[in-house]
């Protein structure tokens, strides 16, 4: 009889994580998750894109004697299926009668935005694929196990390279990476890399089996205040400024805010004029039918 190696997916909560069970939800942890399930995120305080439990089960592919291989796909949007070039159905897609070896996966939403990859299927190994796909960018993840032997281990590519790779908070590596001798049992496996949304799992470790994930990191938007700042403030309506007394009995009207402009000519004392604009100490008002400027310490605004 062969016994194949599969891989759940699904959410639940977890208290120091922040996820909620449905209501009524009374599973115990390590039990086959719904596959595909939507349930309420709740983040605090952290940047977490997306959550998955990965389980390993004992999931029959196929019948005695016969090598199966299996694909479970999810994504956003939801898409067409075509494997090897014909259309199998649409996401969130699941197949458990495949041959093992290489296979050519494309998503089409059916909009023009399309995600195409080729993966290689092990036998009696489902392999899950949840990714999102707009045309202009794409992320997500590709879970598979290959049959190893030996002690348990994970092999972590990612997209961008260099992400460091944490394994119950713990940090370990920098993609891409294998990590090695990995004791048996249910571990956090969080992928991390500044100015991108993490990417959080929780696998279970068997021993004799290596985990392979393959991600693409989703790059997070960020919002800047743009202020739009100008030397000259916009006209002020409807402001006028008086002159001061000054200790030569007058002040000059200069071309330029500063005192090197070309006299335009003297206003008087009490007089008062039209404020158009004010910057670094300067007034522009409307003197002679011309814009000139004066000193602000020798003026005063007034309401009109």
């Amino acid at each position: 009889m062969v016994v194949g190696v599969g891989i759940i997916v699904g959410e639940i909560r977890l208290p120091s994580l922040g996820f909620r069970r449905p209501r009524g939800d009374k599973r115990v942890f390590g039990e086959k998750i719904k596959y595909n399930m939507k349930i309420a995120m709740i983040i605090k305080g952290k940047n977490i894109s997306f959550m998955v439990v990965v389980f390993l089960s004992s999931l029959f592919l196929g019948a005695c004697g016969v090598d199966k291989s299996g694909v479970e796909i999810v994504s956003k949007p939801i898409a067409k299926v075509y494997i090897n070039g014909k259309e199998s159905g649409m996401t969130p897609y699941k197949n458990n009668t495949l041959k093992p070896g290489e296979i050519e996966i494309k998503l089409d939403d059916r909009f023009g935005n399309y995600w195409e990859r080729k993966i290689k299927l092990e036998s009696n190994v489902t392999s899950v694929i949840n990714w999102s796909f707009d045309g202009v960018k794409d992320s997500g993840y590709i879970l598979s196990m290959e049959k190893t032997g030996k002690d348990g281990s994970i092999l972590v590519n990612s997209n961008p390279g260099g992400a460091m790779i944490y394994v119950d908070g713990e940090l370990k590596i920098n993609t891409p990476a294998k990590i090695e001798n990995i004791d048996e049992g249910d571990k956090k496996l969080a992928i991390s890399f500044p100015g991108y949304k993490n990417i959080n799992l929780i696998i279970k470790v068997v021993k004799g089996y290596q985990l392979i994930v393959d991600t693409k990191l989703e790059k997070e938007e960020r919002v800047e205040n743009v202020y739009n700042i100008s030397p000259i403030p916009a006209r002020q309506l409807g402001s006028k400024i008086k002159i001061k007394e000054t200790e030569t009995g007058w002040l000059r009207v200069r071309s330029e805010a500063n005192n090197g402009g070309t006299e335009l000519g003297r206003a008087l004392p009490g007089e008062t004029y039209e404020l158009i604009s004010e910057v670094n100490g300067w007034y522009q008002i409307k003197f002679a039918n011309k814009n000139g400027w004066v000193s602000a310490k020798y003026a005063e605004k007034i309401s009109e």
